[in-house]
């Protein structure tokens, strides 16, 4: 941890970064010290940046930093418990739908396929982040019909950079699907949105 010291007269001001997260939710907060040490909240490109700060007298430093890294600490701890569990809660829906899970990333990331007919469904789901991405590769159009954009809001269809010996252009459809950031079991999201695509995958 690095922190950084203030001192006006007999008073100092200790700042120090806690972690950065793409949300905070209240719970995580439950068994924090805010007594002792004050949270600052910082919009940042890359989520939101949770910033501790005790301020007491000079004599009183050492029990200030010792406060601010078990705080530290406990709140990190908690955080990466529910992280985990989330992460837990996807891996365990996917394998139910028979997807086998590939390694992504630096744990940032959970990815899973399974073929389908001629088609293969990828599922990319951040982590930390409200986003699933859900990919359908296959050169049958049908995977762009206006059935599919009809139910999924967010979908996108993008061409690979890879060519048959037809030269032919292979398509992929990409649908963002959005979870609510109240959402307990995002994984229910997850799991009825490729059931839907798998049964218009095969009709």
């Amino acid at each position: 941890m690095k922190f950084k010291g203030r001192v006006f007269g007999n008073i100092v001001r200790i700042e120090f970064d806690i972690l950065t997260l793409s949300e905070l939710k209240i719970d995580d907060l439950r068994d924090f010290d805010v007594d002792s040490i004050k949270l600052e909240l910082k919009p940042t490109s890359s989520g939101v940046k949770i910033t501790g700060v005790w301020e007491g007298r000079v004599d009183d430093v050492e029990n200030g930093i010792k406060a601010a890294i078990r705080e530290t600490q406990k709140l990190r701890e908690r955080v990466l418990n529910r992280i985990k569990s989330r992460a837990e809660a996807i891996r365990s829906a996917m394998k139910l739908l028979g997807f086998e899970e590939n390694v992504e990333g630096y744990g940032s990331f959970l990815r899973f396929s399974k073929k389908v007919g001629t088609y293969e469904i990828v599922v990319m789901a951040s982590t930390t982040e409200d986003v699933v991405r859900v990919e359908v590769y296959g050169n049958d159009k049908k995977i762009i019909s206006p059935e599919m954009e009809n139910v999924f809001e967010d979908v996108e269809v993008e061409e690979l950079e890879i060519y048959d010996l037809d030269n032919e252009k292979e398509e992929r459809l990409v649908i963002n699907l959005e979870i609510p950031r109240n959402e307990e079991k995002p994984e229910r999201k997850i799991v009825e949105a490729i059931k839907m695509i798998e049964n218009m995958l095969m009709s």
